[in-house]
């Protein structure tokens, strides 16, 4: 609302009155016109205000539940409401029992165990008649939880509401003003160890965990229903403190086990007939005090099969083959390491360059395949590609180009398996790369699937530059990074998608094999792979542009 035009209409009004009456005029009841309606609108913006914000805190409320967080913190506030954080770092600040107005919104779970908005006691629903989700995504159609907005009508003065980000609003048919009426929050009870309950205008209530210093703390870093293809297993990063003791329940036929902050869990094999296709893991957790927790993981199984590229001689299923340019015959994954991390047969032929190109293909497995791109006129090493190896090192003095092919670490590949993968190879803006051959992975059998994910680690020969600097690179500074880019393409050489990790920068490095999430891809045939960064010693990137990857996943739907 402008405030110059209702001033210039009534000022208007005023002249013409004044003249028509006295020469003297008092104005002092106009301005306080004035005063009154300029108060009575910023009431009616700061009830919208008001609203829209415990609104949003509700949501973030039942997101938490969602999410398996606990509140860390309860602390009062000085208008008579409350402060409150979660364990993921998120922070609320609701109303309790004061004065407010808004439409009578609150939320009630479903059969589904999400939450869902309601209006006056009655689902909330979108332009189409669906529910409107509070928390999570809604599994059959995929719809994410929003948050409707409120507003006051200008001309109406009644509450209107959206649930479409603001593009459609609909009236509620309540008035706003003189409204004084509890907020959408009645109270906040603490009283119960373990958890704290938010008590809503309407009656109902939300229990969130809450932790303390006698209380376990178990989070699950995952949301929603997890999926599993028939006999896969998954890793979950669990935020855990304060377990004395543990014990989990699971559907028929799955595995699970916790260790070391991780739970894993196994699916069931597709033959086995008996085993529940869907379910909760349950941890029920014990601290030293005797507190218990119960945390949950919802599992699905679903069709299809995940096969998994490890690299590991006992996982070979490959037809034998030779590579005649150094005389050697393929039969085992470790046939593919080279004797020395630099200029060895393998890698670099006599020396002088090679003729035909290293290559391994997971037949009869994943199907995957890689093949040395040519550069230079030759398939060395050099130019770039993926080299099968064993070698690690977590002496960071050794991080030199003689030390290529080793993974930063005192184990080797994921999970502690031996064998693992060396990429090297990029392609930047610079006259010297801009039309390098990147290094990628293909289906060798022709067929286009989604590959679901690998495992992630830094290099020794990169973790050296990056904290110390070589001959060809300063030490990453302050605000800079090296990633890694993935870039997936069908059979017609079309790009499906793109995929970054960060392994090095201002927001932290990876210390440890990372799961890196490539289904965004799509279904591809080939993926090529660069690494960059923001390193430029005026020739381009800088960095030595080198990354390790183990254990590949495929989906198999076919």
């Amino acid at each position: 609302m402008k405030k110059s035009n209702i001033f210039g209409g009534l000022l208007a009004l005023a002249a013409i009155s004044a003249a028509m009456t006295s020469c003297k005029y008092d104005d002092g009841d106009l301005w306080q016109s004035v005063g009154d309606l300029d108060g009575r609108v910023s009431s009616l913006e700061e009830k919208a205000r008001t609203a829209n914000t415990e609104i949003e805190a509700l949501r973030t409320i039942v997101n938490a539940l969602g999410s398996k967080l606990t509140v860390t913190s309860v602390t009062p506030s000085a208008d008579g409401g409350y402060r409150i954080e979660f364990s993921d770092g998120q922070t609320v600040t609701i109303a309790d029992g004061k004065d407010g107005a808004a439409p009578d919104i609150s939320v009630s779970k479903g059969d589904d165990g999400l939450y869902y908005w309601t209006l006056a006691g009655e689902p909330l629903k979108d332009a189409g008649g669906n529910p409107v989700c509070a928390n999570g995504i809604k599994g059959d159609t995929g719809e994410a939880a929003v948050a409707p907005q409120v507003r006051i009508s200008p001309s109406s003065k009644e509450w209107e509401i959206s649930v479409d980000g603001g593009k459609v609003w609909t009236a509620t048919g309540v008035n706003a003003e003189g409204q004084s009426k509890s907020p959408i929050f009645s109270s906040v009870d603490v009283s119960v160890p373990g958890e704290v309950t938010f008590v809503l205008a309407d009656g109902s209530e939300v229990k969130v965990p809450r932790y303390d210093a006698s209380a376990p703390l178990f989070e699950i870093n995952a949301g929603g229903v997890q999926e599993f293809f028939a006999g896969e297993t998954r890793s979950f990063r669990v935020n855990a403190a304060n377990v004395a003791d543990h014990s989990i329940a699971k559907p028929d036929g799955w595995t699970a086990r916790y260790e070391s902050g991780v739970l894993s869990v196994t699916a069931p094999a597709e033959g086995n007939t008996y085993a529940e296709t869907a379910g909760s893991v349950a941890v029920n957790i014990v601290s030293a005090a005797g507190r218990s927790l119960i945390a949950r993981l919802e599992v699905r199984r679903v069709a299809g099969e995940m096969r998994v590229l490890t690299f590991e001689d006992a996982d070979a299923r490959f037809d034998a083959y030779p590579l005649d340019y150094c005389g050697r015959t393929i039969t085992k994954w470790s046939d593919l390491v080279d004797s020395k991390q630099y200029g060895g047969p393998m890698l670099y032929g006599t020396g002088y360059g090679m003729e035909e190109p290293y290559y391994w293909y997971d037949q009869n497995n994943t199907e995957l395949m890689h093949v040395m791109p040519e550069a230079y006129g030759s398939y060395c090493y050099w130019g770039g590609g993926h080299a099968v190896s064993s070698y690690f090192d977590s002496d960071i003095s050794h991080g030199d180009f003689m030390h290529q092919l080793s993974v930063y670490n005192a184990t080797g590949g994921h999970n502690g398996s031996k064998n693992f993968v060396m990429h090297y190879g990029y392609r930047d803006d610079s006259s010297y790369k801009a039309d390098a051959m990147l290094p990628s992975l293909m289906f060798g059998d022709g067929k286009e699937r989604v590959i679901d994910h690998m495992y992630v680690m830094w290099s020794t020969y990169l973790a050296n530059s990056v904290f110390n600097g070589n001959g060809l690179s300063q030490q990453l500074g302050p605000d800079g990074y090296v990633k890694v880019v993935a870039v997936g393409y069908d059979s017609a050489d079309v790009m499906t998608g793109k995929a970054e990790l960060f392994i090095a920068g201002a927001s932290g490095n990876i210390t440890d094999w990372t799961r890196w999430d490539l289904s965004g891809l799509g279904a591809v045939s080939k993926v090529q792979f660069n690494i960059c960064g923001d390193s430029d010693n005026g020739y381009g990137f800088s960095q030595p542009a080198y990354f390790a990857y183990d254990d590949v996943a495929v989906r198999f739907t076919e």
